[in-house]
């Protein structure tokens, strides 16, 4: 409790006295499964990438460390997502369809390799922690809940790395546009199957400053 308390206290110290951002993205995810069997991956050669929705909200925090390269460079930001990750597959005989959708955490830094007043190129680089909300499987016409399959359920990690680029909306307010690459690890399925989510994601967002 004393070291939380103790980073907090460090990123109010930073923080303090520098605008911040509250945005919203939205944009679509495309997505493969990979899956591996007891540590041996493969992927279904008929799997077709899945499309999905991508919503996120949050607030982005001015981390100002005086005398180093970066400052003036550098954000961290904190959002709560919520991804849907599709998939498809099938041959003449069958047809399968995944849909699933999670809510969750994500903290980013971002930095600025371009920045001026009209427009703001950045490089990006976080981790999404998430778990389902619903999740079905559709084999022709029948469909099996995915809610109690532990390759899909628990909690899911996403590391990402991304491409920002943002330009002047009005005096306070900004529109961005993104892409953002990601994997995810279930650490919580203890099963020989493990499926991840390797996800192509274009975002567009607003924001704007708060004092």
């Amino acid at each position: 409790m004393r070291k939380i308390t103790l980073v907090l206290l460090f990123l109010f110290t930073i923080c303090q006295g520098y605008s911040q951002e509250i945005y919203f993205l939205t944009g679509k995810n495309y997505t493969n499964y990979k899956v591996r069997y007891n540590g041996s991956e493969t992927v279904n050669p008929l799997t077709k990438k899945g499309e999905g929705d991508s919503y996120e909200i949050g607030l982005a925090i001015p981390i100002k460390v005086q005398r180093l390269a970066f400052d003036n460079n550098l954000n961290y930001t904190v959002g709560l997502t919520l991804n849907q990750y599709n998939a498809e597959a099938g041959d003449l005989a069958n047809n399968y369809v995944w849909k699933t959708e999670y809510i969750g955490v994500q903290n980013a830094l971002v930095y600025s390799f371009v920045k001026s007043n009209h427009l703001d190129l950045a490089v990006k680089a976080g981790v999404n922690v998430a778990t389902m909300l619903y999740g079905n499987q559709t084999i022709n016409n029948s469909r099996f809940d995915l809610n109690k399959q532990k390759d899909f359920n628990g909690i899911v990690v996403s590391p990402l790395l991304g491409l920002q680029a943002k330009c002047n909306l009005s005096e306070y307010g900004y529109l961005s546009l993104g892409y953002n690459y990601s994997r995810s690890l279930n650490l919580t399925n203890d099963t020989n199957k493990k499926v991840s989510f390797l996800t192509n994601q274009i975002v567009f967002g607003i924001s704007f400053e708060l004092y």
